[in-house]
């Protein structure tokens, strides 16, 4: 009698390969997951061992000859008798074989049973300990409480590996990200005083002009501020860029009539406080001008997740469909917080931002690689 271990991505594959290759002589001992090892195991599916018992070349051919030296058809009395010695004789060896066999199973069950009942009490107290633990660091990166508290819900029981697992798809779930093939023609960036509107505006525009090799002309309406129109002006010069001034929303169809054979119109628009209704209704009368546009709202990686929610409320008023942009992420030790931005705002986040040089720190955002880096902090503190 043979003991196999056959591996697979899933239990139904691995049985059906089992039945092809052995029909019905094989026995199935157990069934158990794969142990693996190292962060990486903690993103992909285990595979599956199956356990299986399978008599031998040798037994198979006695099996066979015992059956085929079995008379058939009518026959006399002396070769009935002898076909009953023959036939009890054949019942015996698949009696000892199957005893044999039922005796292997009991010892691998005996020393599995064994296995897990010296293991459930530390099993489970080891558990509790890293649910805490993984609790403690994510809420230490940034993530509201409440938001672990929903990723951990029901996980007291689980491995560290699965609790991993399920953590990631949770984060998957709560994150959105979006496409730049996807961008309109005419893009807004809309957002509070010092979030880094203009500055980010100046990194996208680089990042077309430089990189993509596209036309792109630069509108501001943030005529409040002496100081953001000679920030942008500064930048259109150094990229060899045309910026105009909107000083009335009404002089905004004009403006871009007279640039449409552009590849990207980008306009920056002052900072409004998502406090001040007034502010509001003013950016909502500039934006209405466009039907077809790209809006981007920008927020600091810093942002109070409480202000998250009333902020995108707010700006809803003005134009309900917009994409988020955060910056400063290099400002920040809680990276975290970029999941409760996303998990309350409910809306894609197309940039991040890390730091004040054009056009480098920016980049589109990917949530794989941006949960990589945030679960990779926790096994690495």
């Amino acid at each position: 009698m043979r003991i196999l271990k056959l591996k697979g991505k899933s239990e139904e594959k691995i049985l059906k390969e089992i039945e092809k290759e052995y029909g019905n002589q094989a026995v199935i001992l157990s069934t158990q997951q794969e142990e693996q090892s190292g962060l990486t195991k903690w993103f992909k599916t285990p595979k599956t061992i199956i356990t299986i018992a399978v008599k031998d070349e040798d037994e198979l051919e006695q099996d066979k000859k015992a059956i085929e030296e079995i008379p058939r058809g009518n026959l006399v009395a002396e070769s009935n008798e002898k076909l009953k010695e023959e036939s009890y004789e054949v019942l015996l060896g698949l009696k000892d074989q199957l005893n044999q066999l039922q005796r292997e199973i009991g010892t691998i069950k005996q020393v599995q049973l064994e296995d897990k009942k010296d293991s459930d009490n530390d099993t489970l107290e080891a558990d509790n300990k890293w649910l805490n633990y993984l609790k403690a660091k994510l809420v230490q990166l940034g993530l509201k409480e409440e938001i672990c508290t929903q990723y951990l819900e029901g996980m007291s029981d689980e491995s560290p590996e699965e609790m991993i697992r399920k953590i990631y798809s949770e984060l998957e779930k709560s994150l959105r990200e979006k496409e730049e093939k996807d961008l309109a023609q005419i893009i807004f960036f809309i957002g509070s005083t010092g979030v880094g509107k203009t500055t980010t505006l100046a990194k996208l525009t680089a990042k077309y002009v430089l990189e993509e090799h596209k036309k792109v002309v630069l509108f501001t309406a943030d005529t409040y501020r002496i100081a953001a129109v000679e920030q942008l002006k500064t930048y259109a010069d150094i990229l060899g860029v045309e910026i105009e001034v909107i000083y009335n929303e009404a002089e905004l169809p004009q403006y871009i009539e007279k640039w449409k054979h552009m590849d990207y119109i980008l306009i920056d628009t002052a900072g409004r406080s998502h406090k001040n209704e007034e502010q509001v209704k003013e950016l909502k009368a500039l934006m209405k001008n466009v039907d077809k546009k790209q809006v981007f709202l920008v927020l600091n990686a810093s942002t109070a997740a409480k202000d998250v929610v009333t902020i995108v409320n707010t700006y809803e008023k003005a134009e309900s469909e917009f994409d988020l942009i955060i910056t400063k992420l290099d400002e920040t030790d809680e990276i975290g917080n970029v999941v409760n931005i996303g998990y309350y705002a409910n809306k894609p986040i197309m940039y991040l931002t890390n730091g004040q040089n054009v056009p480098a720190d920016i980049k589109i955002f990917n949530k794989d690689e941006y949960i990589t880096d945030l679960l990779g902090r926790i096994s690495n503190e």
